[in-house]
């Protein structure tokens, strides 16, 4: 037994030492997705990106959840949802915020790493001016948006318009009947008939 042991930590070192050596960085693999993502969306070449990262806490950007009233009276129950939303969070402990700018676009991605031993990892691209973002499936605090920018080092979103300067309804349109009128007795106005 101890022979087969043996032989299957040497296959086991042989097999990384081969095959592991030319593995990527796992850690640049996000910062590299959203790059070339970015590159080939907007047909912007390398040279002309200006990339920022950050890491970030998930938790300090989403709107807490709450329990539904059923689960929030029973003891029992709110420990399993409380350990449920935790592991949710928990999931993308290692997020990534990375800002990519060039040709004139700019486009702030999560990247996060799904399995710690798989390195698989996923990048979204964020809107980080909408009203009420969501990551996924969560959504985010109102100062998410600011959070992540201070992070990143960018500058403020500029302020967003003021209720009183938001677009005014627009007068109402006359109807075909009005504009008629109005034509008829402009003719009228200037000697022609109608």
């Amino acid at each position: 037994m101890r022979s087969d042991l043996r032989l299957l930590l040497v296959l086991a070192v042989a097999t990384c030492g081969i095959g592991c050596a030319d593995a990527p960085d796992a850690s640049e693999a996000p910062f590299d997705e959203a790059v070339q993502s970015f590159g080939r969306e907007h047909s912007c070449p390398a040279d002309r990106l200006q990339v920022k990262h950050a890491l970030v806490r998930l938790p300090d950007l989403v709107v807490p959840k709450q329990p539904p009233a059923e689960v929030a009276a029973d003891a029992g129950r709110l420990a399993v949802w409380n350990q449920t939303v935790n592991e949710e969070l928990a999931s993308y402990d290692r997020l990534t915020t990375i800002d990519v700018a060039g040709c004139g676009v700019q486009t702030t991605y999560f990247c996060w790493y799904g399995h710690i031993l798989h390195r698989a990892h996923e990048c979204i691209p964020m809107d980080l001016d909408v009203s009420h973002p969501e990551f996924v499936t969560l959504p985010l605090k109102p100062s998410a948006g600011q959070q992540v920018r201070q992070r990143l080092g960018l500058p403020p979103a500029p302020p967003s318009p003021r209720h009183s300067e938001r677009a005014q309804p627009s007068e109402p349109r006359p109807s075909t009947a009005e504009i008629q009128a109005t034509v008829r007795a402009t003719f009228r106005a200037r000697g022609g008939d109608a």
